[in-house]
């Protein structure tokens, strides 16, 4: 026990020695020996821990877009017109097919004679029949050539529509009659028309004929029908307005309206009075209600018949003008078996079985 309380004395006594020593020391050492110790632990091994490497992003391959190859436009096919001032009315007919007909297909010009042909027409359209058919035949055969008239002979790479400015008329008699109620019909038609011919009246007086006969009512007034009011095409309002007047007074039901009647004036008239009605264009605006049917022939779609047959591998043919019949509002009235008549009576027309003519006239024209 004593040496353990001995031994014990001994280090308080070199502690204190220490202490007393450290004391003596001056600040500045002090300062010095407790930098000396921060840099000893400084180099003081440390465990270091290895940041985690950045892997590279995966990357994702974007496959390219597609790109679609544009499809090369066909080669448009050329067409050229020659127009003829002796034939007015084939003239104006083809040249408003032709302004339907030329689209981005077709590359469409009007020559002034058959020197302006060249090698790279695909179509030639006459309006009149050229004399030496046949020589360009020979001298342009990779062209097909369209012409609008009596199918008299054939040649290599031609085609001939079927045409005859009496049909129309004819057909606009036929229609009127077998829609009338009691025959009493009229037909307000120019008789000096381009389109319609010098013997528009005739030809609507036969058309009806070739219905009805001698068309009489079976009430009175006692009047041969169909009537017809025909003024010259540039006439006013009032004057088709007035001449209908007059017909009315036989108490017409049905009436057949040119394009050169047609008027507001008229149509008022017409619409009071529940005159049902048909013509060769869409109903006016206001009409529809009192609209029969529209007749007319549809050269535009002609044309593009006899092209899709040519293309398709076909080099001559003969095709009628195509006949175009819309019925409108008043389907009963106007009914399949009424138009299924006047498409018998237009293929009779173009076999020959069936003339618009007058039989006992004849005609040098």
């Amino acid at each position: 026990m004593s040496i353990f309380i001995q031994t014990f004395s001994n280090l308080l006594s070199g502690a204190n020695d220490l202490f007393n020593t450290v004391k003596k020391f001056p600040q500045r050492t002090a300062a010095a020996l407790f930098i000396l110790a921060l840099l000893c632990g400084c180099n003081m091994p440390k465990q270091t821990v290895q940041a985690p490497t950045e892997t590279a992003a995966e990357v994702t391959e974007i496959p390219p877009e597609p790109t679609e190859t544009p499809t090369p436009l066909p080669k448009r096919e050329k067409i050229a017109f020659l127009p003829s001032d002796e034939l007015p009315a084939v003239t104006e007919n083809l040249t408003g097919a032709l302004a339907e007909v030329c689209t981005e297909a077709y590359e469409c010009l009007t020559i002034s004679s058959e020197d302006e042909i060249d090698d790279d027409t695909d179509f030639v359209i006459f309006a009149k029949e050229p004399t030496a058919l046949s020589v360009l035949t020979q001298r342009f055969p990779g062209a097909q050539f369209i012409l609008a008239a009596p199918p008299r002979t054939s040649h290599e790479n031609a085609w001939v529509i079927q045409y005859d400015e009496a049909f129309l008329p004819f057909l606009a008699g036929l229609a009127t009659t077998s829609n009338a109620y009691d025959w009493r019909s009229a037909g307000l038609i120019p008789n000096d028309s381009l389109l319609w011919g010098t013997h528009a009246e005739e030809a609507y007086l036969n058309g009806a004929h070739y219905f009805c006969g001698n068309c009489m009512p079976a009430q009175a007034p006692y009047v041969s029908f169909p009537l017809v009011i025909a003024l010259p095409a540039d006439s006013s309002p009032d004057s088709w307005s007035s001449q209908f007047d007059e017909a009315q007074k036989n108490f017409i039901y049905t009436a057949f309206l040119s394009g050169e009647a047609i008027s507001d004036t008229l149509l008022q008239k017409l619409i009071s009075l529940n005159v049902q009605l048909l013509g060769v264009t869409e109903p006016p605006a206001g009409a529809e209600g009192n609209w029969l049917a529209s007749i007319n022939f549809d050269w535009a779609e002609t044309l593009r018949q006899i092209m899709l047959r040519s293309d398709a591998g076909e080099k001559q043919g003969t095709i009628a003008v195509i006949l175009s019949i819309t019925p409108g509002e008043l389907t009963e009235s106007c009914s399949e078996g009424k138009t299924n008549t006047l498409r018998r009576a237009y293929a009779d027309l173009i076999s020959g079985i069936l003339s618009p003519y007058t039989p006992e006239k004849e005609y040098t024209e």
